[in-house]
């Protein structure tokens, strides 16, 4: 779907009320601290629209920063997720096994998307990014991991010798590559 199309979708879409939060990071003031999605309620929503700032136990509102880990797993309903512009991280598992899902907005306030976030997501066609293709590359998906064996102590020195290292392929995360990519889609 191109984007000019997709941007219809987009812009009838409501923010999403059935999602749960947890705070993002520890803090002095808990009542100003970001939060992080960590799941949804029983919802058959199938687009997902992350508001930007939600209203936290303490009245205040507060800007959504992230996607929890395994937030929106097995979810099979979902068919397309609209991130706000204050997401920066996609944790790990966030939307594994949601084999409907085709299309997804990332902006590009998205610095890192780690591993397994699309694990089983086979119906992902589209992903419409904010930023350049200069920005995608920049931005850090977790693909690989590099593993490092380690033998010996070297003698004098509270270091270790390297006997090897070997780059590790972590799945679920495929479904990046294999999707179309559309660049420049703002909204």
């Amino acid at each position: 779907m191109n984007y000019s199309e997709y941007k219809k979708i987009i812009c009838a879409a409501t923010d999403s009320e059935c999602l749960k939060y947890k705070l993002a990071i520890a803090w002095l003031h808990p009542e100003r601290i970001p939060v992080r999605i960590t799941s949804m309620q029983n919802s058959s929503d199938i687009i997902i629209k992350i508001p930007c700032s939600v209203y936290n136990s303490f009245g205040v509102s507060v800007p959504v920063i992230a996607i929890g880990a395994n937030a929106f797993k097995n979810c099979t309903s979902i068919t397309d997720v609209i991130l706000n512009t204050n997401i920066k991280t996609i944790e790990s598992g966030a939307f594994s096994g949601c084999k409907a899902l085709e299309r997804i907005y990332i902006p590009k306030s998205v610095k890192l998307i780690r591993g397994r976030v699309f694990e089983g997501c086979t119906a992902l066609k589209d992903i419409y990014y904010e930023g350049t293709l200069e920005g995608w590359s920049k931005l850090e998906k977790t693909t690989d991991h590099i593993e490092k064996e380690f033998g010996d102590l070297i003698t004098g020195t509270p270091v270790q010798e390297i006997i090897s290292e070997k780059l590790i392929r972590i799945p679920g995360n495929e479904a990046l590559n294999l999707a179309n990519i559309h660049f420049r889609c703002t909204l």
